[in-house]
This record gives structure tokens, sequence and C-alpha cells, in this order.
């Protein structure tokens, strides 16, 4: 009977799915009240639907402001604080709706052919710049019509660029055009100028090959402000227009490399500087410039701060023990979203003068009363070269010391992700870890070298060496947990996606330690992969001049000669990032050799699994998989 009550208190793999999501925070200009998004899953449809809210900063009201099914996200007040403009897809295609929150209906502004993007308002609030995809010309849609759409590779590509729309009618015209996309903007604070990045291709291969440009609102005039190696990206202008801050790799092409922020002035000769050295990572927010600095958020080993540069000063404002991100900032107040391993995310607001931030909405109050295996940050040193590694470790429910149970060890993914002190965590709804520890196992999620947040030289620390120093990581954590009496070393068990998937698979020729495996999308032919996934630079990236004898040494598939472990395998069905032909090869040999071995597709998925009830299957499955395999055996 206790057992029950205990378990009935608990994370459940359902309140992974379902609990609340809250993003995208915006504050009026006069910094009074915030729009934000939450996103909700309706179980019926098996889909999540986003909705606008609106708050007031003090706390007195909250109220939700849309709920057409689908997706309204992006909110974005004009500059008089009046109306509120977001994206909706209740007709299809993402579109940008105006309303007026104090009451009326939402009417529609564009009606464009391609999804919109993102988008702003100009600083008069007489129009909206924004972002999409180019359509088929005439000349495509009659070869569609006529069935005579070839393609040629790179040459008959789409590419994202810029646009206007005029407020009072609805007017659209067209910004730029040209063999480039552009990811971001930022309209100057007289209107004329628009600031944006641009690449020559599009996707993520381009976002880390962006240049600076301006553009001339009236006749649209492009005129190159910066161009360089690497990455310029998400450019705002100071609030007098004279200089542009953006983030970047000043100049160095290479994924791996440390984005800093740098600010230009806009009156030419001095070359862009960089201000943010102190902080030393990359900023994972868009920047936000006022006369109180500038602001962002970043990560921080396992948390995310939320920071303000002003000169080349760095501050870390929030200084929490969890994560503290999606900032706005206005009128001296700043609004963000805060969560740690054991308070469900929610909105909170400070001013910036006392910075005692306080917690507004309640969204996902009904999870505060459950009980959760304890988590710690844990350390250890690789026995090779000494590297301090860190990682996080959730205890099982009601865990007693001195006791040695089940440890099921979760790799990341990325490689440069990391595993953060969030209240779900990195991938929770797809291993759900304190669903797990509901059920008796300990969960070991180590950050290894590789991982971002941690400084330039730990994520480059696993170049051409994949399976090597980074898999003695994962094994040296899971020997400290074992050294300190908790993990019982007959009862392990080893499970990740993606680049996880890459190390689970690499773990069935390198270790007989593990009772299951359970593998999601993973890189198991370094070769093949590069030739079908859709980010042609990575795998030069982290193997330079693609030497084919080390990407052959170096992958799991090739290695596989015995599987006396049982494996599951789960894969997107529409994957494009690691294609399901890296899940298919690595089924078909672990059945060729005679494995106890499960492959598992999810349709309509492609890199992570995100419909509620499909992620509900790929959380159960493994629960089950490891209580049978490793709690129970």
């Amino acid at each position: 009977m206790f057992l029950l009550a205990v378990l009935m208190a608990t994370l459940s793999i359902e309140d992974y799915v379902t609990l609340t999501h809250i993003s995208s925070p915006k504050l009026t200009p006069d910094g009074k009240r915030i729009a934000y998004v939450v996103n909700r899953a309706d179980m019926e449809r098996s889909a999540y639907d986003a909705e606008i809210w609106l708050a007031e900063a003090d706390g007195s009201r909250n109220l939700q402001l849309t709920s057409a099914p689908g997706n309204d996200n992006t909110p974005r007040w004009s500059p008089d604080g009046k109306r509120l403009a977001f994206l909706s897809e209740r007709e299809g295609r993402a579109q940008i709706f105006v309303i007026n929150p104090d009451g009326g209906e939402a009417a529609k502004l564009t009606s464009e052919p391609t999804a919109i993007r993102t988008f702003d308002w100009s600083p008069d609030g007489k129009s909206i710049a924004f972002l999409r995809m180019e359509g088929p010309s005439p000349e495509e849609e009659k070869r569609i019509k006529e069935r005579e759409d070839v393609r040629i590779a790179d040459v008959d590509d789409k590419h994202v660029h810029l646009y206007v729309a005029d407020v009072a009618t609805r007017a659209v015209r067209r910004l730029t055009r040209g063999a480039f996309s552009i990811y971001g903007f930022d309209w100057s604070p007289d209107g004329k100028t628009i600031a944006f990045d641009r690449a020559p291709v599009g996707g993520l291969d381009g976002m880390y090959r962006t240049d600076l440009y301006l553009l001339s609102v009236e006749d649209g005039t492009q005129t190159p402000l910066l161009a360089r190696g690497g990455l310029d990206r998400g450019p705002r202008f100071s609030p007098d227009g004279k200089e542009l801050a953006f983030v970047s790799t000043s100049g160095i092409d290479d994924w791996l490399a440390e984005q800093h922020v740098n600010v230009l002035r806009l009156d030419g000769g001095a070359a862009p500087a960089v201000v943010s050295r102190a902080y030393g990572r990359t900023p994972e927010s868009l920047l936000h410039w006022t006369p109180e600095g500038i602001f962002f958020e970043g990560p921080w080993n396992t948390t995310t701060q939320l920071y303000r540069i002003n000169g080349t000063n760095v501050t870390d404002l929030t200084k929490f023990e969890g994560l503290s991100a999606d900032p706005d900032v206005a009128n001296g107040r700043v609004v963000f979203v805060r969560q740690s391993l054991t308070s469900p995310p929610e909105l909170y607001v400070t001013d910036l003068a006392t910075f005692a931030p306080r917690r507004i909405t309640n969204h996902n109050e009904r999870f505060r009363d459950r009980q959760l295996g304890a988590t710690r940050v844990i350390r250890w040193k690789n026995p090779k070269d000494g590297l301090e590694i860190e990682g996080l470790l959730t205890l099982p429910v009601g865990y007693r010391e001195g006791t040695r149970v089940p440890l099921l060890v979760f790799v990341h993914g990325g490689p440069a992700s990391r595993f953060d002190q969030g209240y779900l965590g990195y991938l929770g709804p797809t291993y759900a870890p304190h669903a797990l520890a509901a059920n008796g196992f300990a969960i070991l999620r180590p950050n290894v070298r590789g991982t971002g947040g941690y400084g330039e030289a730990f994520k480059q620390a696993n170049r051409q060496d994949w399976g090597g120093m980074d898999w003695l990581d994962v094994n040296a954590g899971i020997d400290k947990v074992i050294a300190d009496g908790i993990a019982d070393p007959d009862r392990l068990g080893l499970m990740g996606w993606s680049y996880g998937g890459y190390l689970a698979t690499w773990s069935l020729s390198q270790s007989k330690r593990f009772k299951a495996v359970s593998i999601g999308a993973p890189v198991v032919d370094l070769i093949s992969f590069h030739g079908t996934s859709d980010i042609r630079d990575f795998i030069p990236t982290y193997f330079p001049k693609m030497p084919l004898p080390l990407l052959q040494e170096r992958s799991p598939l090739l290695r596989l000669t015995e599987v006396n472990v049982p494996v599951l395998i789960q894969h997107g069905a529409d994957d494009d990032r690691v294609p399901l032909s890296q899940g298919t090869m690595l089924y078909r040999r672990l059945d060729e050799l005679g494995a106890d071995v499960t492959f598992v597709t999810y349709p309509r998925s492609a890199h992570g699994v995100r419909e509620p009830k499909l992620r509900i299957d790929v959380a159960r499955r493994n629960l089950e998989f490891f209580t049978k395999h490793v709690r129970d055996r």
C-alpha cells in the first residue's frame, strides 16, 4: 500500500508529455503587460496546441487571449502597445494576425503562399516586415501541373527572403531577391533601414556561413556590412541606431568555434569589437539592446543564466541553479521563463533595479507536489587524461543510502547538446528519467567532452575522436557511481538518441557490462550518413579532410561481429537529419548476427518524435525494455 501511494505521487510518462510549456514572453513597451505562448497537448488529437496568453506584469491578471486549434505563437507588440501581432496556423500555413488585446477578434494580415517564419513591427507601427521561403514561380507551377517538374540540386533551391506588409492596406512588398537566404533581421530605430544576416544556402548549413547587410526600406538597396568567414547572425541596432550588435565566430569558419557578442559601429572604419569575451560561451537567445545594456540568455555548465553586457563587462543577473531563459526587456523590467530540477517552468518578472524575480503564472501547479528522485550534480575524471567531466545523477524515488540499484546511462546528442537542470530536462519526453526513477532506476546523464556550455576547448575535445575519449568519459562516470555504492554493476543499461545513439551503438562492440541497450535515431556509418544527411558540413566539422580510414574505423556498424545483449532501436520515419537508413542498416546487421533486436519506426516523425501519443510509446517501450532486461533480470 505504501509503495502504491509513492508511485501515485511520482512523475509519469504521461506527465512528461502533457506538462505545459511556456515560451516567447514579450513585454509591452511600457513594461506593464506580457504576451506569451502556452503549449499544451491535446491527447484526443495527439497534437500540441499553442495559444497566446496575456498577463499583467504585477501579477494581477492572467488570461487566455487566443484559442484557435493549432498553433498561435510569436507574439509581437506594436510600438504603442495597443495591438498584438502573432503567427497562426488556424487556416493552414503560418500567417500574421493582428488583435486588439482589450477586445475583438484577430484579423488576418497576410495570405502568403508559404509559411511565415518570423516578423517584426516597424518603429512607426505602420508596417510589419517578415521572412518566408519563396514559393513556386508561375513557370514552375506550370511545369508541376504538366508533370515536367524536374529539379536540379543546388540550382532549383528555394530561398528565404524579406517582405514588408502595410498594416492598413495589407499590401505586401518584396524587399529582397537573389540566391541567398535570410535568417534574422532588425529595424533601425528610424525605420529607414533593416539589418539582416544572409547566407548563400539555406538550412542548418547556411546558418554557419552568414554575412551582414543593410537594406534601404524605401528602394530595397542592399549594402554589404560585414563579409567574412564563419557566422555573423542576429543583428540588433543600438537604441540610438549608431551601432549594431550581433553574435559571431569572429571570422572563424568552424561549427565548433564559440560564438561571441560583437558590436560594430555603423559610421565605418573600426572593426567589430568582441564584448562578451568574459562570458566565453555561445548565447542561446537573440540579443536585446536597451538603454540598460545588451541582454541575452546563455548556458553555464548544467544551468542557463541571464546576462547583461555594459561595455565589455558581462554580469550574470540570475546566478540560478536551474534554467532562466527566453528573456525580454522593456522599460527597466525583465520577463523570462524559469525552471529547476524540482520546479516546473513558469513565467517570472523583475525590475532591473532590484532584480528580485517573482512568479506570475501557475500553469504547472499540478506538478508541484510530485515525488521526484533526488538529482545531484556529480563530477569525475577521465582516467586517461584527467579531464573533469560533469553529469546529473538521478536516484530512485525513496532511495536509501547504501543500497545498490540498477543504473541506466543516458547519453545526449549533438554532440554539442547538453544535459541541464531543467524540470523535464534534455529529451525528457523521449526517455522520461523521473518515470524511470519512479520504477526503481538510477539515471546517469553525463556531459562528456564535446558537450556545449563548457567552453570552446571542451566542445572541441572530441574532434577526430568519436567513440574514443568521450566513450571513456561515459565509462568513468559509471565506475564512479558504482564506487559510490549506488549502482549495481550487474544491472546496467545504456540509452541515447542521435549522437547518443551513435555511442549506444558503439557500446555493442566495446563493452559487455550493459544488460540492455536502447538506440534512438543512431549514426552508425559515418560515410553513408555524410552522403544522406541534410547537414553536409557536419561530419567534415568533426573529421576535417574526411579521412576515409578513420571514418570507417569510427563507424560502429562496421565493428559489429557478435552481439549478445538485447537491443531496442527507435527511429522517426521522416528523419532527414539522421536518415532512417542508418537505423535500418543497424537493424539488419544485428538481425543477421542473431541478436535479440526490436526495430520501431514512428510515422510523421522527423529527428525527434513530436506527437504526444507517439512520445508516450517511445518512453513506455524504454521503461518496459529496461525493466525486463535490467531491473528484473
